[in-house]
């Protein structure tokens, strides 16, 4: 297996096996032989072994490896993952050599500092998660427009967003942060995504408005993200599926009944030109929406 499959595969599959793609991640480290696939197999360590099952020091473990196996070829991107792992391991001294290895790089710094707070989402240690974003995102705006961070800042604020939502005790900070990443996360695919980030960033949206108990904004947020699959034309009915479920859930709070009916009508019609695959996952979203 090439380090390109290993990596696809992980990502593909680590949703419903993570333990098994932690054991083959770990077997897989001496595929590693370079900058660029040092900083791609640690993120997937840090996200399936760190994240879903909480093994931060085998997490920093295996990230030391890679850096080791990509030698001199070792470069930013390889130590933004090292200096994440290393904090979220409690490593603090580790951590800060591997930062010291980005010099004066404010971007990548912020791109370290946005990880570890996706990692405390993630671990439920919501107000370190919270200071570390807030943090990022005041260093993130006193840099100019284009910096190395805007990308990270989209996917992190997406998931932090994506980890406040399914959290099921979520207090009013919470809901106050999941708002914040939500928007930043559209803010920022904006900045350097395609109409598909922006109207799923909307979708987003409309989700988070609606548990914060806003469904007026989160009808509007559906709304737009279906306008711009229109104008785009674009066709994404997975997408515009789950975007009329979204709309269906804002109605039944506005207690729109005959809206809510149709939502759900307009749904259903494009879950029957979905793959089969897909279908577990829109019941289960309908099931919420109803």
């Amino acid at each position: 297996m090439s380090l390109d499959d290993l990596i696809s595969a992980a990502w593909a599959e680590h949703g419903d096996a993570a333990a098994a793609v932690s054991a083959r991640l770990e077997g897989g480290v001496e595929l590693v032989a370079d900058a660029d696939g040092a900083g791609r197999f640690m993120h997937i360590v840090n996200h399936v072994i760190g994240d879903h099952l909480g093994e931060r020091t085998k997490a920093a473990r295996l990230c030391e490896a890679a850096v080791k196996r990509a030698g001199a070829d070792a470069g930013p991107g390889a130590y933004v993952h090292l200096a994440v792992a290393r904090v979220l391991a409690g490593d603090d001294a580790g951590a800060e050599a591997a930062i010291a290895r980005l010099g004066d790089d404010e971007a990548q710094r912020i791109r370290v500092g946005a990880l570890v707070a996706q990692g405390h989402a993630n671990a439920g240690t919501w107000d370190d998660a919270s200071q570390i974003y807030t943090e990022q995102l005041a260093a993130a705006a006193a840099l100019p427009t284009g910096h190395a961070a805007e990308r990270s800042l989209a996917v992190v604020s997406n998931n932090i967003a994506n980890e406040a939502l399914e959290c099921a005790q979520r207090t009013p900070a919470i809901t106050t942060l999941m708002e914040q990443a939500a928007e930043t996360a559209r803010m920022y695919w904006l900045r350097v995504g395609t109409w598909v980030n922006d109207e799923r960033a909307d979708y987003l949206l409309a989700l988070v408005r609606t548990a914060a108990g806003k469904p007026d904004e989160a009808l509007m947020h559906a709304g737009r993200a279906l306008a711009t699959i229109a104008n785009a034309d674009g066709e994404e009915p997975v997408d515009e599926a789950f975007l009329h479920l979204a709309r269906a859930a804002a109605l039944r709070d506005l207690g729109r009944t005959e809206d809510h009916a149709s939502a759900l009508a307009a749904a259903d019609a494009l879950r029957a030109t979905m793959d089969a695959g897909l279908h577990a996952w829109f019941d289960g979203q309908r099931a919420k929406s109803v």
